[in-house]
């Protein structure tokens, strides 16, 4: 009799060592799965950065026409010039307000972005580009400027077109 709870209990433990054997590796298995990269949400976030940046470069390319000699232009070009602008503003400012929410940019780049709204939302629109002053012109560039450098910031370079139309 004693023999046969020796054997049980021989078999009980060999059982449950090979149990334990199996959840282990399965365990170990599964673990790798469950938890996400952190590659995974990185990559998404730097998507919004990067859409604000692009959207902040196109309007760049604006503001550097603006800035230039726009003389050449008619009354009609400048008053599509202008709507161009408060355009392509308003694109810039909702999605800096996307990469902000996201926490790739910080919130002054938000503010800055609503500062250069406000300041061209100021111009006469009958007057095109030259319906926007001097001193909003100087704020408009500013801020521009502290978007650029939050890009910069964010790993977003000035692209070469953004550049060569800087220098004309």
């Amino acid at each position: 009799m004693r023999s046969k709870f020796v054997t049980v209990g021989l078999i009980g433990i060999s059982a449950s060592l090979v149990l334990a054997g199996c959840s282990s590796s399965a365990e170990s298995e599964v673990t790798p799965t469950v938890i996400p990269s952190p590659s995974e949400s990185v990559e998404v976030v730097a998507v919004l950065a990067q859409d604000a940046c692009d959207d902040y470069f196109a309007l760049d390319l604006v503001r550097s026409q603006i800035n230039g000699d726009t003389a050449d232009l008619t009354k009609k070009q400048k008053k599509d010039l202008l709507r161009e602008l408060q355009s392509d503003i308003d694109l810039m400012v909702v999605s800096i307000d996307s990469a902000v929410i996201g926490g790739e940019l910080p919130a002054k780049a938000l503010s800055n972005a609503e500062r250069i709204q406000n300041n061209v939302n100021k111009a006469n629109p009958k007057l095109g580009t030259d319906g926007i002053k001097a001193k909003s012109l100087k704020r408009i560039n500013l801020s521009a400027e502290r978007i650029e450098r939050y890009c910069v910031a964010a790993g977003n370079d000035l692209p070469i077109d953004n550049i060569n139309a800087r220098s004309m």
